[in-house]
């Protein structure tokens, strides 16, 4: 998403995403981090969003391995 804000000039876009850096790393580590978050600066980093059944059903596969 940073080098997409990037690519279309949108300020808005890059300072979210560098936040999110900033904020990504310690969150994980923490379970922290929001489930189905889509990750672009029009959301709020510590939202949860609904995982579609079809995305759910691949990193449930995933998962397993």
């Amino acid at each position: 998403m940073l080098a997409f804000g990037w690519r279309r000039r949108d300020r808005r876009e890059v300072l979210g995403q560098l936040s999110r850096i900033i904020v990504a790393a310690p969150g994980s580590w923490l379970g922290r981090a929001p489930l189905g978050n889509t990750g672009g600066a029009n959301v709020g980093i510590l939202t949860p969003m609904s995982i579609p059944d079809d995305l759910q059903a691949i990193l449930a596969a995933n998962a397993e391995r």
